[in-house]
């Protein structure tokens, strides 16, 4: 997909003896979103930022080592190539102030910077759709793209993917942070960013006041020809919407909220640091025992850190394991910072949601089952949901309504709309997959975010897993022989059937939440449930919940079975 980019100049942070500015310049081809308010407390946001920056370069997935005779190799060549380099770029100086010398600056001066500088940033563009085509992985380290900034009635808030797309990080700046009056246009865009801004942001002090700007300067003038204007077409990755998806299907799945120390990640990064693991076992195992302090074992060494000061009020007693935990570093330089912490997880392999409150800032970390498990492609979270379908009218409603007000509650919507809430549920779902709006984990509210032009997202985000799809072929086609369907204990059901030739049974709970599933297919046996049920369990699921809804969208399938 095709999106277009438009600056009138860079980002910037401004400094001056007494007052500093972070100028950020929105994207001039969204709507108009402005913002300017002097912060409170300017180390906190430059301490959050950078934690989002983490987020942002971050890239762990696994490349082997260079040999060392190419290591050698390249530092001869390095060596080569810098005195090289300091020849041509003296003899090029000495040749440059030679012409220079009794001559006039061009009058055209301005105008031939402004075509050299649409020729550069149309050939980056080629580049880039080269690089998408021909080199996906290469594409993401070179050119991760802009974060998206959203300022709310309440809020204003910075989300970002980072370059391997397996963390989201999302930073929420409440608006009783800014002192004095403040200057607003809701809505979101994408803001200019680079390394250059980030290494500023590190010149921030308490003994400068700060402010905080998304500047609308841009949309006043002509910025047509201007030496700092930027205007491209950034080929999007489909993988990169999918995934902004994704991310609000964890707030509806059932998770187990788990308090922390902030000394117990102190502790996690501390040890991860000191030691580099060589063989696996990799994972973080949560000790999770109702009414008992949480303990951490951090494997391959059995190294357990204990959760001081909290008790864990789930349901059951069991183990739950999460992988990619150098990713949590992100977080090192909040940790001064942090007066809660908490962590949501889905299940062993699956998602984990971290959370970092810190005052008036809260910074929200979201993981997926493991590094390489990227959000978009191979979470498949939609698929451990329940079968709630979509209702378009609801949908319509519920995109207005969160429209005018911004952000509501899953209840106070229903109420509002008149709907059931579980009726509901699938409509928010298809809003937040296409894009249009997002989940507030802290304060459990819907909010309005279109990531962009709904007219846009239509296509890449209507592709769907290959499982779903023949899920629900096999229900449509009257493939399952439902053979038992028992109430158990907990308001859950036990379901065994034969589907195309495969054994399957599953406990699921009143919304077709599998708890626990076994199927015979190959699928399960490789993935069990890390990667989403298999399409005879999403068969099998479709017939003790989905019933005649999905049957009378049978000529229209796409984008209806959500939760």
């Amino acid at each position: 997909m095709e999106v277009q980019l438009r600056y009138h100049r860079r980002s910037r942070v401004e400094q001056g003896p007494y007052r500093s500015t972070i100028s950020l310049a929105p994207n001039l081809a969204r709507e108009r979103v402005f913002f300017d308010a002097e912060l409170r407390d300017p180390l906190r946001l430059r301490e959050a930022l950078s934690a989002l920056h983490e987020v942002v370069v971050s890239d762990l997935r696994f490349r082997r080592r260079d040999k060392s005779a190419y290591e050698a190799w390249k530092k001869r060549q390095s060596e080569a190539t810098a005195t090289l380099t300091r020849e041509l770029l003296d003899a090029s100086r000495v040749a440059a102030a030679r012409e220079l010398v009794g001559r006039a600056l061009p009058p055209d001066l301005e105008a031939l910077h402004a075509e050299k500088s649409r020729r550069y940033w149309g050939a980056r563009a080629t580049l880039a759709r080269a690089l998408l085509r021909d080199d996906p992985a290469l594409f993401r380290a070179l050119a991760p793209l802009d974060p998206v900034i959203t300022v709310a009635p309440d809020v204003v808030f910075l989300e970002a993917f980072s370059r391997d797309e397996s963390s989201y990080g999302c930073l929420y700046v409440d608006r009783e942070s800014f002192v004095g009056a403040q200057e607003a246009s809701l809505g979101t865009t994408n803001v200019d960013y680079s390394m250059a801004l980030f290494e500023r942001l590190q010149g921030l002090r308490t003994y400068r006041t700060t402010r905080f700007s998304i500047d609308p300067s841009g949309f006043d003038v002509d910025v047509e020809g201007r030496p700092e204007h930027r205007e491209e077409k950034v080929e999007l990755p489909a993988s990169w919407l999918r995934g902004f998806g994704q991310i609000s299907a964890v707030s509806d799945l059932a998770t187990r909220d788990v308090p922390l120390e902030v000394s117990a990640l102190y502790s996690i990064l501390a040890f991860l640091g000191r030691h580099r693991e060589k063989t696996g076992p990799r994972a973080l195992v949560f000790e999770l025992r109702p009414g008992k302090p949480t303990t951490i074992v951090i494997e391959p060494w059995g190294q357990r850190v204990e959760v001081r000061g909290s008790v864990y009020e789930g349901p059951k007693e069991e183990d739950v394991k999460v992988w990619g935990r150098r990713r949590l570093f992100a977080l090192a330089r909040l940790l001064p910072m942090i007066e809660g912490l908490e962590v949501r997880l889905v299940g062993t392999g699956l998602p984990s949601v971290w959370i970092a409150k810190m005052g008036e800032l809260r910074f929200v970390l979201a993981l997926s089952g493991w590094t390489a498990n990227d959000w978009a492609n191979s979470a498949n979270l939609d698929l451990l949901a329940g079968t709630l379908l979509s209702d378009d009218a609801i949908v319509h409603d519920a995109a207005r309504l969160l429209q005018v007000e911004r952000s509501a509650s899953a209840r106070a919507l229903a109420e509002r709309l008149g709907v059931d809430e579980r009726r509901l549920k699938g409509s928010l779902h298809r809003l937040a997959r296409e894009g249009q709006i997002t989940f507030d984990p802290v304060l459990g509210v819907h909010r309005f975010r279109q990531v962009l032009d709904p007219r846009a997202l239509r296509h890449p985000l209507e592709e769907e897993p290959i499982e779903l799809a023949k899920g629900k072929e096999l229900y449509l086609g009257a493939r399952v022989a439902l053979e038992r369907s028992d109430a158990i204990a907990g308001n859950k059901r036990w379901l065994s059937a034969k589907i195309a030739g495969e054994r399957v049974e599953a406990i699921v709970d009143g919304d077709g939440l599998m708890t626990r599933a076994r199927c015979s297919c190959h699928h399960f046996h490789v993935n069990g449930l890390r990667a989403g049920p298999c399409r005879h369990l999403l068969a099998l699921r479709l017939t003790a919940f989905g019933g005649a809804e999905l049957r009378l969208q049978a000529g229209s399938l796409g984008g209806g079975f959500i939760h």
